[in-house]
């Protein structure tokens, strides 16, 4: 069987997508929310019919490249990117609770950035940093408050009264 790239790609999305969408109805839903036209699984219900979707035009439409076997299309593929980026995922996950979300996140984005081909330190600080503070302020400002971390509490730097 001859599969390329994009084709391959687009079957694990549909599976992905099937997946995801036959869990939106675990969601639980707040008292009364049940006939309300907007509730918390609106947004995965839409994300999994949009991925489901895109992906079956995706499978289903003829491409312009010839298929080959599904070896030759990953073969050149920068494979060390994607276990560097998985493990900088790893490690954010396991740091977030510690150094909390603007430290750790900021360190995710720089490791991220450079993984990527980023090099010059001023643009990896400065953009991490910003978009790590304007997407905590973002947050902040929906009533959603993520704690700085369990970092600056040990430095004595906030209070864990509340």
């Amino acid at each position: 069987m001859s599969i390329n790239r994009d084709k391959f790609g687009a079957l694990i999305f549909l599976c992905l997508a099937l997946i995801y969408g036959s869990y939106v109805d675990d969601i639980p839903l707040l008292f009364g929310d049940e006939d309300a036209p907007f509730n918390a699984r609106t947004l995965p219900n839409a994300l999994a019919w949009i991925l489901g979707v895109v992906s079956f035009i995706q499978l289903v439409l003829p491409t312009n490249k010839e298929a080959g076997t599904l070896s030759a299309a990953f073969r050149g593929l920068k494979w060390g990117r994607v276990v560097v980026l998985a493990v900088l995922m790893v490690l954010y996950g396991l740091t977030i609770r510690q150094i909390g979300f603007p430290i750790s996140t900021s360190l995710f984005l720089m490791g991220g950035f450079y993984t990527l081909g980023e090099r010059r330190p001023h643009v990896l600080i400065l953009t991490a940093v910003l978009v790590t503070l304007a997407f905590w302020g973002l947050l902040y400002m929906m009533g959603i408050y993520l704690t700085p971390g369990d970092f600056f509490y040990y430095l004595g730097w906030m209070s864990n009264d509340a």
